[in-house]
């Protein structure tokens, strides 16, 4: 199979908007402007991501990271023009698997094993053996959070807790909020990473909540799911609930193990919801 429309899945979700889906479980997002186009996010870099988005769009793209964890940034060194939160922006400038911590050094190898021992392939001319996150060069997003794009600006959210400087960004042309990881696999929560805070979550889901009873956005895209609108967004409710009972030491949890370590893991309805141990 080719790197690019044959590796990846691309879904249009717009007239000017793409979904791009790697290896079935990570998402990034595409965004056409007149005069710029916005990728969300770089998936794990297996692929030729620049390649495919510049079948997709004809103006320039800068790829902006919902934050800096290895399957978003997997790409990154593939394209001229990178934004981050100033947050998670180290002092030289440079992005890579170990910029917030090294609990993620491992991931690529456990990704390539798993994959094969499903009975996978991987594009032609990739060697799993090489496989590595390259480190990729990248600037802090404007002060105002706004991205221009020509004929509409997206709007960066500071949404904060699964890492330090995550964030969102909403796009007023399609009423979407392109969430990252702010929801996680099967529409649970990661907060037990080293650098993870459930009070920042819970004012990060305050600040979603509020942004959608606003109608600022419609529709919430994450990274590892299926978009939510409708009445499929009162999840944001019901995770925030679960949230703060979850803080006021109102809710049982089990002590489970993770590629991580020891966490706790919560259920709120069909949720799961990773903290540390000390939560």
């Amino acid at each position: 199979m080719n790197a690019t429309d044959e590796w990846y899945d691309v879904t249009r979700l717009t007239d000017r908007s793409y979904r791009i889906t790697e290896a079935g479980r990570y998402g990034a997002f595409l965004a056409e402007g007149t005069e710029r186009s916005v990728l969300v996010d770089a998936g794990i870099g297996v692929g030729d991501l620049a390649g495919l988005v510049t079948e997709l769009v004809e103006t320039p793209v800068t790829l902006v990271l919902t934050h800096t964890h290895w399957d978003h940034i997997g790409a990154a060194a593939q394209f001229d023009d990178v934004c981050v939160s100033p947050p998670e922006l180290p002092s030289d400038g440079r992005i890579a698997i170990d910029s917030l911590s090294g609990e993620f050094v491992e991931r690529p190898t456990q990704f390539t094993a798993r994959w094969l021992d499903a009975g996978n392939e991987f594009p032609d001319g990739f060697d799993p053996d090489k496989y590595a996150i390259e480190p990729a060069d990248a600037t802090a997003l404007s002060a105002d959070g706004s991205i221009d794009l020509g004929d509409r600006a997206l709007e960066a959210v500071p949404l904060p807790g699964h890492s330090p400087g995550h964030i969102g960004l909403i796009d007023p042309e399609t009423a979407t909020l392109y969430g990252g990881d702010v929801i996680h696999f099967d529409h649970g929560l990661y907060i037990h990473f080293e650098d993870s805070d459930i009070d920042e979550y819970i004012e990060s889901f305050r600040r979603v909540r509020t942004l959608r009873e606003d109608g600022a956005f419609e529709t919430l895209a994450t990274s590892h799911n299926g978009p939510l609108s409708g009445s499929n967004l009162s999840l944001i409710d019901e995770l925030l609930t679960g949230l703060q009972e979850i803080r006021a030491g109102e809710r049982a949890a089990e002590t489970v193990e993770t590629d991580w370590g020891s966490a706790h893991l919560y259920r709120i309805n069909g949720s799961d919801v990773l903290t540390s141990t000390n939560v």
